[in-house]
């Protein structure tokens, strides 16, 4: 009886196998990606929410102007990538807002725009009198933005979108706003 106590109390002392601890570090392992992968998505979601940020501070800015000049400012030649401040194409690069830009024109200083700092997403705005008709949704990675605009507007308008390539892969994430709706609309959140 005696020994049978002392085979017993040998093993449970023995430690781990090789295969228990394998087990340890196969599951760790699977956690560590898991939480490498959902921290990266958190860090590209931030990214989307300066964007949507900036849009309504566009909006705001938008509407001062109007109060002032009973107009909005017409800032951007189109909607899309190409054509946006202060980066004209963005990277996963943050660029400085209010340096100068060579390919749209200098009316972005007349808004009353303040960005906290530099931006990863590009913006654009264009705007228009009462009677007018939009330009039509922008396309973001080859796909239509599912928002109608009116075929010709009975008030004054702006459009406000955003582009951005925060994780470098060539594929935007985008940000779309209105004068019709107080809506902000975000396409591929996370790219």
């Amino acid at each position: 009886m005696t020994g049978s106590r002392h085979q017993r109390s040998r093993r449970a002392s023995r430690g781990f196998t090789l295969v228990e601890m394998a087990i340890v570090v196969v599951i760790v392992g699977i956690l560590a990606v898991i939480a490498v992968v959902a921290y990266r998505k958190l860090i590209n979601s931030a990214h989307m929410s300066e964007a949507t940020h900036m849009v309504n501070g566009i909006r705001v800015a938008q509407e001062a102007y109007h109060a002032e000049t009973q107009t909005y400012l017409n800032v951007s030649t189109a909607l899309t990538v190409g054509s946006l401040y202060p980066q004209q194409t963005p990277t996963r690069v943050k660029t400085g807002w209010g340096g100068p830009c060579g390919w749209c024109n200098a009316q972005w200083t007349s808004l009353p725009v303040h960005a906290d700092g530099s931006v990863m997403y590009g913006y654009a705005t264009m705007a228009g009198q009462a009677g007018g008709a939009p330009p039509a949704p922008p396309t973001v990675n080859g796909t239509s933005m599912n928002v109608t605009f009116p075929a010709t507007t009975v008030t004054d308008w702006y459009v406000i979108s955003a582009f951005g390539d925060v994780d470098g892969n060539g594929v935007y994430s985008a940000v779309l706003g209105q004068s019709w709706t107080n809506d902000v609309f975000t396409y591929f959140d996370g790219e």
